[in-house]
């Protein structure tokens, strides 16, 4: 069925009725954004506190290791998914610098300098991490599908 030039092709349903969309009225700028996130009950971004979250994962079983693992380390792995989960739903933040999460899991993972940079490598080529330029360091945040995973 081929439309004949200069025919509107028909819509299935009702003819829209923008009266029936109600409208907000706002002065520009007037929006208070803090507010309104406090409304739907999302978490404020927080400073994560290194010495507190060290002092959480030295108190805090081992995790298992986790299945399904090419990264060669399922142990470290899951240590790191422990940390990255706790600084992404406890502090807001998206990602940590290599600093940050050496001081914290250097000696559990048995990773320092340039062999925890290796490590954090083969997770980002894997997929599992996202490397993040700029700042005084590069950082490492997590992908969710990985943090899920256990």
């Amino acid at each position: 069925m081929s439309e004949e030039e200069g025919e509107q092709p028909s819509l299935p349903g009702p003819p829209p009725d923008p009266s029936s969309i109600p409208s907000v009225v706002r002065a520009v700028g007037n929006l208070d954004l803090n507010n309104k996130v406090d409304e739907l009950g999302f978490s404020k971004k927080t400073d994560p506190d290194i010495n507190a979250i060290i002092e959480f994962i030295n108190e805090v079983e081992i995790p298992d290791p986790l299945s399904n693992n090419l990264s060669g380390d399922p142990q470290a792995e899951s240590w790191l998914q422990l940390l990255m989960t706790l600084v992404v739903r406890e502090h807001g933040h998206s990602s940590l610098p290599i600093s940050a999460i050496e001081k914290v899991l250097g000696e559990k993972m048995n990773r320092e300098g340039v062999d925890l940079e290796i490590f954090l490598d083969r997770l980002w080529i894997m997929g599992r991490l996202e490397r993040i330029y700029g700042g005084a360091e590069v950082q490492y945040s997590p992908n969710p599908s990985w943090l899920e995973s256990h």
